[in-house]
């Protein structure tokens, strides 16, 4: 039988830090259980945890959920791997909103997801020509969601900037 284990705050904030972590605290033992990644990833670690970039964002590493921003703010470059970030829109589906972005030399694919579905995705853009510079329009369907989430993958020495504008 489990003893009976006290916590303290900061035990909780590293607990919501390291997944693997908060199993332990959960059970409340000292040892280490598996959980599961959250999903989506991070800027430079490789796929295993959200991060966001830009205005009101982590830098890349950590597992700490994507984090949000207002639609019309720049998100700025996460790295390579994979980043995440939350954009509260300020209204629900059905709408539509433009995505502008800049992928620079190096193609990144980014996509974008409403109420956990995707809903647009530009495939890997970016190259010495343009330099990856463009503009989507994103359809949502019917929903009760105000956010979308937008996550871009790259390789090394990448770099990108996008902004999710709010609907008109």
């Amino acid at each position: 039988m489990l003893g009976k284990k006290v916590f303290s705050a900061v035990d909780m904030r590293v607990a919501m830090m390291v997944p693997a972590l908060a199993a332990a605290v959960v059970l409340g033992t000292g040892a280490v259980a598996s959980a599961a990644p959250s999903s989506g990833s991070s800027g430079s670690s490789g796929g295993s945890g959200d991060t966001g970039s830009g205005s009101g964002s982590a830098d890349g590493g950590g597992s700490f959920g994507p984090l949000t921003q207002l639609c019309n703010q720049s998100t700025k470059s996460g790295g390579a791997g994979v980043t995440s970030t939350v954009h509260q829109i300020g209204r629900s589906g059905p709408t539509s909103f433009v995505l502008s972005y800049e992928t620079y030399a190096i193609p990144d694919l980014i996509e974008v997801f409403y109420e956990g579905s995707l809903v647009r995705s530009t495939g890997y853009v970016g190259d010495n020509i343009n330099q990856g510079t463009g503009s989507v329009v994103v359809n949502l369907p019917a929903g009760a969601a105000t956010s979308v989430t937008v996550r871009v993958t790259g390789p090394n020495s990448t770099d990108w900037d996008y902004t999710v504008h709010c609907p008109s």
